[in-house]
């Protein structure tokens, strides 16, 4: 497919910008400072592209760009934020614990955060004489002013993602997050929801890993996508695109949120497989972008007399190769450890281990990507 064309274009514009920037840079030695806010930008720019655009830095912020069809879920844009800023918080300690450096800008890096404006509106893709993408439109100045707000002194988050209405209209469940509310001159009111980033990558960090490994698994494939892994993500947790990637399901997949409104940890789905029997799986444990694992159990369907498979435990992985591609890993272990349950798993999954290892295993999965690739800009070069 061909890049993006110019024009009126429905999508979702989002804005990264660090706090703490301006007196982090004025107020300690340049040269040092300079280099970390360098290194910290180049981490977001590359944490959000793809699946979003990048557009270009402005000073301590990155500003992107997606299309209306790139995130069908705004849950997905929430999700990208938060795992944007556990990234962000994880190189913070890993530099503040790694320097040696006794000058004022590497001893004041623990004061630098980060913080998302995300709207959604109508705007013109433009692209200048070296062939640079730029934005305009009133939804283009919005976002920019909607970095000068009132969270903070309202009684918000300092780490924040701001999310206004129109991005969530997609979500395929109501997210219970706090609202806001923004005046801002010459637009009419601005209403959205806040999430606590900072709150959230804490709760990441000290929530129970439940993650298969190659040593307690009883069967693991995998295989390479020309795509990151934050692409991948969502052709497994997206109804719509998973439907698109596993021909199995075909009655599509229904996602039932946890207590929170998300789908993560707590959550659960259902896919209708048909022949074969339908499937449930329980979300346990949910590390965006990394993987996920879940319990898939067989349920009962009307004029289903057999399943393919037994109750076991699951983890999708998806490892970063670090130059744009993923490797999927998938990994499975029966729950019934007894010496009949072992040989029903065995017998249930002769199908995918003979499957698994042909040369074309993982096409299901390449195929849609490369037929939206436009949509996250992995169809031209890194500018």
């Amino acid at each position: 497919m061909g890049e993006i064309d110019e024009g009126v274009m429905q999508g979702y514009l989002l804005l990264a910008d660090i706090s703490g920037y301006t007196t982090f840079l004025t107020g300690t030695e340049l040269e040092h400072s300079h280099a970390i806010v360098t290194e910290l930008t180049k981490l977001i720019r590359a944490t959000l592209t793809p699946p979003m655009q990048f557009v270009k830095l402005e000073g301590d912020a990155v500003f992107c760009f997606a299309p209306q069809a790139a995130f069908p879920n705004g849950e997905l844009l929430v999700e990208l934020a938060e795992s944007c800023y556990f990234d962000f918080t994880n190189r913070l300690l890993n530099m503040t614990r790694s320097t040696r450096c006794t000058c004022d800008a590497c001893r004041a890096i623990g004061g630098l955060d980060l913080k998302f404006v995300v709207h959604n509106g109508t705007f013109i893709v433009d692209r200048d004489e070296d062939g640079r993408l730029d934005l305009a439109g009133p939804d283009v100045i919005l976002v920019h002013r909607l970095l000068k707000n009132t969270i903070i002194e309202a009684g918000g988050p300092s780490s924040y993602g701001f999310f206004t209405d129109p991005c969530l209209t997609g979500a395929s469940t109501e997210l219970r997050l706090p609202v806001h509310e923004e005046s801002i001159e010459s637009f009419p009111q601005v209403t959205g929801v806040v999430q606590d980033l900072a709150a959230v990558a804490a709760q990441r960090r000290e929530a129970q890993v439940v993650r298969l490994t190659d040593d307690n698994a009883d069967f693991v494939s995998s295989y390479i996508v020309d795509a990151p892994p934050a692409v991948c993500w969502q052709y497994y947790v997206e109804p719509g695109k998973r439907h698109r990637h596993v021909e199995a399901v075909e009655t599509g997949v229904e996602f039932t949120p946890n207590t929170e409104g998300r789908v993560a940890t707590g959550a659960s789905s259902h896919c209708a497989h048909g022949v074969g029997g339908d499937g449930l799986r329980e979300y346990l444990d949910w590390r965006p972008y990394e993987y996920f694992t879940c319990r898939l159990s067989p349920v009962e369907a009307e004029g289903v007399e057999f399943f393919t498979f037994v109750e076991c435990l699951e983890t999708y992985e998806f490892i970063d190769l670090g130059d744009g591609r993923t490797e999927h890993r998938w990994l499975l272990r029966t729950v019934d450890r007894t010496p009949e349950g072992i040989r029903a798993f065995e017998e249930s999954s002769a199908f995918i281990r003979e499957i698994s290892t042909h040369p074309t295993w993982g096409d299901q999965m390449r195929r849609p990507i490369a037929e939206d690739a436009v949509l996250y800009g992995l169809d031209r070069p890194v500018s």
